[in-house]
């Protein structure tokens, strides 16, 4: 049966790949979180990690309100995800998709699916750069709605990782498997807070993490994820939920003038 690795996290601002030098702190806040990126990868290669699901919430930019999912697996068989200049080519696991969808289901979960799919900065920012070092490893991307309301309740994130575990373990076949939920943490895009950055909320969440308190991240309310610039917290909260209660390691934190950067990692064995 396949085996799940553990879960890792991180921020995926649109600054990360276009590298805007907005001053010399701001590249140097950069080059400490791209470093952070390609640790992951590393980590994922000599973990012998084979397939990561990526939690991300499009932009409508994939979507629109013509038809915009609370929740959607990728079950073809290669993507691309692509934001300014730059584009990352990648590989599904189709049959490890396509359980997934099918168990998620099973068990209550209505998640929709798509065959064909460009995928925007969520997914195209930090896999640009931990996929660098990450090895041979095939991506399932995962549409969690942070973004457009209504959206997906912190809980029921929860349970959806605990649930994308259960699948994942349940899967026949010799798979090492991790999640990964990338955005936040706190920032203000399209608002008249943007510049702001809730450095208390921030360590609040990463303290969480450290400690192996991350289900009690499950019980914040959408309006605390709203108030605090941490509604894209969601995708994070489910990669928790697949790892469970283990104590996590902050590879890097970084206050910037509109978002708290952050990388984080949960290992279950």
């Amino acid at each position: 049966m396949a085996r799940f690795i553990g879960a890792y996290m991180s921020s995926h601002a649109p600054q990360i790949i276009l590298q805007p030098r907005v001053s010399e702190e701001y590249v140097a806040q950069l080059a400490r979180v791209h470093g952070a990126l390609m640790e992951l990868g590393d980590r994922i290669r000599r973990r012998n990690i084979d397939s990561l699901v990526v939690f991300g919430s499009d932009h409508m930019e994939t979507f629109f309100l013509d038809n915009y999912p609370q929740l959607l697996l990728f079950t073809g068989e290669r993507s691309s995800a692509k934001f300014g200049d730059k584009e990352v080519e990648i590989a599904n696991n189709v049959e490890l998709a396509t359980h997934l969808l099918y168990s998620l289901l099973d068990q209550g979960f209505d998640v929709c699916f798509s065959q064909e799919m460009r995928l925007d900065h969520p997914f195209a920012s930090p896999l640009y750069w931990v996929l660098k070092t990450a090895g041979n490893v095939k991506v399932i991307p995962f549409h969690v709605n942070s973004n457009v309301s209504p959206r997906v309740s912190p809980k029921r994130c929860y349970q959806l990782g605990r649930e994308v575990r259960r699948a994942i373990e349940s899967f026949n076949g010799n798979s090492r498997v991790a999640v990964y939920g990338t955005g936040g943490l706190s920032h203000y895009p399209g608002t008249p807070l943007y510049g702001k950055v809730d450095v208390d909320a921030d360590q609040y969440i990463t303290a969480k993490i450290v400690e192996g308190r991350g289900s009690e991240l499950a019980n914040l309310t959408s309006k605390w994820l709203d108030d605090t610039g941490n509604f894209e917290l969601r995708t994070w909260i489910a990669a928790l939920g697949a790892v469970g209660d283990v104590r996590g390691e902050i590879l890097v934190y970084e206050r910037a003038y509109h978002i708290g950067y952050c990388v984080a990692a949960v290992e279950a064995v």
